[in-house]
């Protein structure tokens, strides 16, 4: 359990410092990787005009999920918790659909 609340404050403090503050902001370690991470934000091109934005809380309840069935570390899980809670609280939290910035 305090493995948790280790991975909790983590997790606060590398939304503090490297995410965005509100929706649209650029986190501070943008790195693109092209067709997969444009600017640090997971979209992938899925034609000329549109990608998948892919929000890191949808990976991160993903990590939380498949602890359980199989084992992740509880300062893992915590650290996966806090971005979830994070990333819901943004307005755009559940549009997936963008613009291409590739293009």
């Amino acid at each position: 359990m305090l493995l948790i609340i280790y991975g909790l404050l983590i997790s606060s403090i590398y939304s503090y410092y490297i995410l965005p503050d509100k929706e649209g902001g650029e986190p501070k370690i943008n790195i693109t990787i092209y067709p997969i991470m444009y600017k640090g934000t997971v979209i992938m091109p899925y034609n000329k005009e549109n990608a998948l934005h892919l929000h890191h809380w949808v990976l991160y309840i993903s990590i939380c999920i498949v602890s359980v069935f199989f084992y992740i570390p509880d300062i893992v899980i915590g650290f996966s918790l806090g971005l979830f809670f994070q990333g819901i609280r943004y307005k755009d939290s559940f549009t997936f659909i963008c613009k291409n910035p590739y293009n």
